[in-house]
């Protein structure tokens, strides 16, 4: 029998000629090979020789490589044949030039949720295109799934997926499928169906978003049991970026309860779609299509109640003020008697609506005080802010916390018990629950954000930067953090950082825009973000830097700051001819201290007669050592009017301006926006 691992150079069936080994794994073995009848390259999957011997193996190999055979989808690597050639079987099938998911996924860790979103719709439809065959995978994971150019994903290995099932044992039990991505039924060699698929496909999602799977371990043994068994953290844990929705779909996907998943691929991709189209999911429509049929009934049958006391009520008066028109006097009498009972119910209802008032005030003052949301569910919140008149953004945000149960709310903002108007919607931050992890988040409240970033990313976390408006916080300092300081993370989770901006105006219009962070693109990438954002590409300028030639090493304005549509952004643009300068030593140098400047020339003589000109002064200002970026912009304003507004090295340490001022100077200094000094100082 020839060895499958040594064919390069040999030819199969007289017609497929192997021209290189593309692949190997411990079932197959890959080759680019050349079809010399149709002539064109296609990839062959040779059967190992250890498998040959197996007659259930090679019988459902063949078997199941020619049902996949008519599988044709664009999102399927298609399998053109399956042959035997001197004791060797082998499947034809689609070459493909690209990677592998699972290589991508290690080059770029985290994907942007919009791409992972796109390519597990991409999976999902060649999914759903074997399911509708009555092909179910059984192996769906990254390694099976190959990038082709222009981002185009095909999923492979549907031949060998039922071929191999009964060598894919776990703790005893048929279990096909990588340890990593099995679904829980799978794991307890229990029955399969597309469910298993969708299960392995939120695996796969889940990866993508979070940079690595959910369940881990020192063995597949024990990797087994937690999908049995555990319960995955939920991936908005691991990666605060990821959408509400999409956290949601890709729980769902991987539910242990088989009927708890989507049921079909079907449900499944309407669901992406919508969450890359930002419109509602179709599976959370239909619930609250069923729950709002349920509360509309109510109101009905409460109106209808009070038609028939009102009738009862009239017909009651009516009958207690017929008058007879024979006798005058009676009909005085009853006349009277009529207003008296008129004038009772009319004292009646009176004290009725009082008491509504009464009541209505105690179950929704008038107030503007922001009622205590925190530690209730999601519902309940909403429940008690209408009930004061409040309503819930619908921008929710999520975080984790190990005080408060999952499904809670962890903090609202405006607090409780502020006055705000009734129109302000309250934001909501809900817990995901705990991680588990082992560093505690610090607290960088009412810190600058440079010194709230360093800190962050000393304990090993990562942190994402929101602006907000505060009318106590100065500008460029943390307004709040999530999560909470305190709460546990793993390495490399998120802590988003609001920061404050300054007082609404109330000048901020439809108009306004964030903008983008460009360091590091090209010149033509950085226009490209720029005008898509709504701004327009402003002066660009060249600086000596050890950033890479043609890159941008600085902006104005910076990174998500927020301005008006059709704003210039100005950008530097690295020359990479030189280094940048060195560092400036600082060791014993007091940060803006005043520095006096000496008039060393003698004045021409033509020039005694004249007044002296006015003594010019230096003030400096240190450059901290803990931005992120090699080049800021420092900008200096002396009793309102900016001296300095220049981008600077990192490594010059400091920055020294003239001030034209004398006597007492108010003299504040920003880096990239943010205020980092306020001081008044004596000349």
């Amino acid at each position: 029998m020839i060895n499958a691992d040594n064919l390069v150079g040999s030819t199969l069936s007289e017609r497929y000629e192997l021209l290189d080994k593309i692949g190997k794994g411990g079932m197959a073995v890959v080759y680019k090979a050349h079809d010399k009848v149709l002539d064109r390259d296609v990839a062959i999957k040779i059967l190992r020789d250890s498998y040959e011997s197996d007659s259930t193996v090679v019988s459902n190999f063949i078997r199941e490589a020619r049902s996949s055979a008519s599988l044709v989808h664009p999102n399927v690597v298609s399998v053109y044949d399956v042959c035997e050639f001197d004791g060797l079987n082998y499947m034809v099938m689609e070459l493909v030039d690209g990677i592998t998911l699972k290589e991508y996924i290690k080059q770029h860790q985290r994907m942007p949720w919009q791409e992972a979103c796109d390519y597990a719709i991409q999976i999902g439809q060649g999914i759903q295109a074997a399911h509708e065959r009555g092909i179910i995978h059984r192996d769906i994971k990254p390694q099976n799934i190959i990038m082709a150019p222009g981002g185009v994903l095909k999923v492979t290995d549907f031949g060998i997926a039922k071929a191999m099932e009964a060598d894919k044992s776990i703790a005893g039990g048929t279990a096909m499928g990588s340890v990593h991505y099995i679904s829980p039924e799978q794991a307890r060699g229990g029955y399969t169906d597309v469910r298993s698929d969708i299960y392995s496909l939120g695996i796969v999602l889940y990866e993508m978003l979070a940079g690595r799977v959910p369940f881990d371990g020192d063995s597949p043994v024990s990797i087994a049991l937690m999908h049995i068994e555990e319960e995955p953290v939920n991936v908005k844990c691991v990666n605060l970026d990821v959408p509400q929705d999409l956290a949601y779909v890709t729980m769902k996907a991987m539910d242990r309860e088989q009927s708890k998943r989507y049921q079909n691929t079907r449900e499944l991709l309407e669901d992406l779609r919508a969450v890359l189209a930002d419109e509602p999911l179709p599976s959370k429509e239909s619930e609250r299509g069923v729950s709002d049929g349920e509360r509309s009934d109510i109101p009905a049958e409460r109106v209808e109640e009070k038609r028939t006391v009102s009738r009862e009520e009239v017909t009651g008066i009516g009958r207690n003020t017929r008058v007879k028109q024979k006798d005058r006097g009676r009909a005085k009498r009853k006349h009277a008697e009529r207003n008296a009972v008129l004038l009772a119910f009319s004292t009646v209802a009176a004290l009725l609506l009082i008491a509504a008032g009464i009541i209505i005030i105690m179950f929704k003052p008038f107030s503007k005080t922001v009622p205590d949301l925190l530690n209730l569910t999601l519902e309940e919140a909403r429940d008690k802010a209408d009930s004061y008149g409040y309503k819930i953004s619908d921008e929710l945000e999520y975080s984790i916390s190990d005080d408060v149960p999952e499904d809670c709310v962890v903090s609202q903002m405006p607090a409780p018990g502020v006055e705000a108007k009734r129109s302000e919607p309250i934001t909501l931050v809900i817990s995901l629950g705990s991680s588990g992890g082992n560093i505690e988040v610090p607290s960088v409240i009412n810190q600058r954000v440079e010194d709230a970033i360093a800190q962050i990313e000393t304990c090993g976390l990562t942190y994402r930067l929101v602006t907000e408006y505060s009318d106590t916080v100065e500008t460029g300092y943390t307004v709040r953090q999530t999560p909470e300081a305190g709460t546990h993370l793993n390495a490399g989770d998120t802590v988003t950082i609001h920061y404050s901006v300054g007082p609404d105006s109330g000048t901020e219009e439809q108009g306004t825009v964030v903008v983008p962070g460009v360091s590091g693109y090209s010149l033509a990438e950085a226009e490209s973000a720029i005008n898509q954002a709504g701004l327009i590409l402003g002066s660009v300028s060249n600086r000596n830097s050890t950033q890479p030639e043609g890159t941008v090493i600085n902006q104005s304005p910076a990174a998500n700051t927020t301005v008006k549509s059709g704003t210039k952004v100005s950008l530097v643009i690295s020359n990479g001819a030189a280094a940048a300068p060195p560092a400036v030593e600082t060791a014993g140098t007091e940060t803006e201290k005043p520095q006096p400047q000496t008039q060393t020339q003698t004045q021409p003589e033509s020039n005694r007669d004249n007044p002296p000109a006015a003594q010019s002064h230096m003030y400096t200002v240190r450059i901290p050592s803990d931005v992120k970026n090699d080049t800021v912009n420092v900008q200096i304003v002396a009793n309102g009017v900016t001296v300095h507004n220049a981008t600077h090295s990192k490594s010059e340490g400091q920055v020294t301006v003239e001030i034209p001022d004398s006597g007492s100077v108010s003299i504040q200094a920003y880096i990239d926006g943010a205020k980092i000094s306020d001081k008044t100082v004596t000349f």
